[in-house]
């Protein structure tokens, strides 16, 4: 399990960076083997990655002297395959084109995806960078929902295309909000961190509900992309992911059921005879008292 997050600014006005900085260091409970952040100055893309939790990273003098961005996306991980030892496995990953991304999510292809082409880590995340990042004509939004076989919520961003976000959803979440007073959209893979990071309470009025005080709360659908640029939403669009099916079709050819996980609740995978079982998506180790099938 990893977490993302960040915010976009439609208007000259920035987040808090208190509240900002809360949320980054909440952010660490869904990992906390490295962190980093990136965002856009003057047309270059600055990212800032450390093998530390969140709470470490927001004490740093990089952190503390940064004035807040128009944009800015980042990310805490909980290693599954290549050490954060390297900093190269760990996010935002990035290119020299000035490419960015932060993903939340297992990749089970990636050495499929990359064939006998070089990589410069060895993170599975990187095949989606490698995706996005390819010279070949053809939408490469597509190309990531179609090529990539397991789950991913994914911010991206691109020093070429400085006021331009890309969400990405397949199986894993990303929530969102809008705040209309001053024209932000926050992003996380939780509500309630954001809620916490915000300070956002429900607003009633002689008994009636008046939402969260100016904040709407979104949630994006599953296999949607969502590009925001200065304008608001550019598109929003849904794709056909690879092998929607993989998971009925193995239930008939192995040994193993479809499960809900007990902490994020996605379905997900039980080996059963297995000693130790993990959720694909968070990551958390499954026992078989606890599930839901």
């Amino acid at each position: 399990m990893c977490g993302i997050m960040g915010f976009y600014c439609f208007g000259d006005k920035k987040p808090d960076k208190q509240k900002i900085t809360k949320m980054f260091t909440l952010l660490e409970s869904r990992g906390r083997d490295a962190s980093g952040y990136a965002f856009i100055k003057e047309g270059n893309l600055i990212v800032h990655k450390l093998a530390q939790r969140s709470s470490m990273t927001v004490t740093t003098y990089d952190w503390k002297s940064m004035e807040l961005p128009s944009m800015m996306i980042a990310h805490t991980r909980m290693k599954t395959q290549g050490t954060e030892k390297n900093n190269a496995n760990n996010h935002p990953l990035f290119n020299k084109e000035g490419l960015c991304i932060v993903h939340n999510g297992m990749i089970r292809n990636d050495r499929e995806i990359f064939g006998k082409d070089k990589r410069d880590a060895e993170v599975d995340s990187e095949a989606i960078l490698y995706l996005l990042s390819s010279k070949k004509k053809g939408n490469k939004i597509k190309d990531v929902f179609e090529k990539i076989e397991g789950s991913f919520a994914v911010a991206s961003m691109n020093a070429k295309e400085p006021d331009k976000l890309v969400l990405l959803k397949h199986d894993n979440p990303i929530e969102m909000y809008y705040d209309e007073k001053d024209e932000i959209l926050y992003f996380c893979s939780e509500r309630e961190i954001m809620r916490e990071s915000l300070n956002l309470k429900n607003v009633t009025k002689r008994g009636f509900n008046l939402g969260e005080g100016g904040f709407h709360f979104y949630s994006l659908e599953n296999n949607y992309a969502l590009i925001i640029n200065r304008d608001g939403v550019e598109s929003y669009k849904k794709y056909t992911p690879r092998r929607e099916d993989w998971r009925m079709s193995s239930l008939y050819k192995r040994d193993d059921l479809l499960v809900d996980c007990p902490y994020c609740f996605e379905s997900t995978i039980y080996y059963d005879g297995r000693l130790n079982n993990r959720c694909e998506h968070c990551h958390q180790p499954l026992n078989a008292e606890d599930l839901y099938v």
